[in-house]
């Protein structure tokens, strides 16, 4: 994802479990965090893990579960203020999940181009790969959470679960600088844990790419389509979004189902000449119609939720940021809402970041809970598969067991 001056802009790629049918073992790799669009479909074939390496028990407070390789283009004092920021935003998660494998890290802290300028940092999973939910929907996880599950069969991962780059042309403070905020500064530390947390998993396939990719007027949302050598695969979503419902006449409906419905707007692997007949296609379908629903809904206020899963930390639904006219693909949905979670502990989610604010303010003005991390964050991860001390056993989710033959 994109972190930008004023809010968090993200750009999530995702695709229909339909898409398996396109190779025997498929993975979504996304070198560039900047530009997850320019994804590569990867042959990733399954492996035996006849060792499986999970790290011992240890006092998570003391553990760093991260391993950060930091490309940095800055006088070596900045960088080596950078590399404790990425150590201690490491050092934080590291206490409130309970990971059994180290997840790598390749940053980078560069000069943005030209029309970057306004980012402060994106990061995006390097690597999805399929699985199967207990449910018996093949969805998307990022590969930082698929090795949490210690699968004996797996497809293969890539060298890093998360790519990051943050723009060196910003003004940036650093706790260890010793000195107050100056009002053009932004706390490192901040973006850090937020983009990281971006990177475990914390995003949603529901955008508006099907029309804006072809230069549309945006009237619905799909989670995000298929669509290689001219056919059509389908719509998957996230793991994230397998919790999200929208909220209409009263009733909570999961947006799951609206995927379900989106699928069938055209019959798998149909051919077309171009990406622009197919969108003309999908619109023209009657299941356009719950694209629209989803559209308004993540532009009304309060009308999507994360309905938490069974035995998490927190049992009560979590909005996400709906408020934003028109929708906003960086920052709808794959956030808390703003408008609610901004002066609460939860306040690390929201998709705005201001300058002249630092982390330790952030947490005293939330009510001082024992983490940057907010209660409602923590349950977002757990519901999503990641172990906690209080939530040590989420279920895990399956290798697709349909075998699939390659193009």
């Amino acid at each position: 994802m994109k972190f930008q001056s004023i809010y968090a802009s993200i750009l999530i790629l995702a695709f229909n479990h339909f898409l398996i049918a396109f190779a025997a073992h498929p993975c979504i790799d996304y070198p560039d965090p900047l530009n997850p669009g320019r994804f590569e479909f990867t042959d990733c074939p399954n492996i035996v893990e006849d060792d499986i390496e999970d790290l011992p028990n240890v006092k998570r407070e003391i553990q760093n579960f991260f391993h950060i390789d930091i490309n940095c283009y800055s006088d070596a004092t900045l960088c080596k203020k950078i590399k404790k920021a990425f150590d201690d935003a490491g050092k934080e998660i590291s206490k409130v999940l309970k990971l059994k494998k180290k997840i790598y890290v390749n940053a980078t802290f560069e000069s943005f181009s030209l029309m970057e300028r306004n980012v402060l940092g994106s990061t995006y999973p390097t690597r999805s790969i399929f699985l199967t939910s207990d449910d018996k929907i093949t969805r998307l996880y990022p590969q930082a959470l698929a090795k949490q599950f210690s699968l004996n069969v797996h497809p293969a991962y890539s060298k890093y679960d998360i790519n990051s780059r943050f723009n060196a042309d910003f003004g940036w403070w650093f706790k260890s600088d010793n000195k107050t905020i100056e009002t053009d500064q932004y706390d490192f530390s901040i973006v850090v844990l937020h983009e990281l947390i971006h990177g475990l998993g914390f995003i949603s396939s529901w955008d508006n790419s099907l029309e804006t990719n072809v230069y549309q007027y945006v009237t619905g949302l799909t989670s995000i389509y298929y669509f290689y050598d001219n056919k059509y695969g389908g719509f998957v979503e996230n793991i994230f979004d397998r919790y999200l419902k929208l909220i209409e006449n009263k009733k909570k409906i999961p947006l799951s189902d609206y995927t379900a419905q989106l699928d069938k707007s055209v019959p798998p692997m149909t051919p077309f000449n171009t990406i622009l007949q197919f969108t003309n296609r999908v619109k023209s379908s009657p299941k356009w119609k719950y694209a629209k629903l989803v559209l308004k809904a993540a532009t009304t206020n309060n009308s999507i939720i994360f309905t938490p899963a069974k035995r998490t930390s927190w049992n009560q639904d979590i909005y996400l940021e709906t408020s934003l006219k028109p929708f906003n693909a960086g920052s709808s949905i794959s956030h808390v809402s703003q408008l609610k979670y901004r002066k609460t502990s939860d306040f690390l989610m929201t998709y705005q970041q201001f300058p002249g604010q630092t982390l330790e303010y952030f947490i005293k003005r939330g009510g001082n809970y024992k983490s940057p991390i907010g209660p409602r964050i923590i349950s977002i991860l757990e519901s999503i598969g990641y172990a906690t001390d209080t939530h040590p056993n989420p279920v895990k989710p399956t290798l697709p067991s349909k075998k699939y033959p390659t193009m």
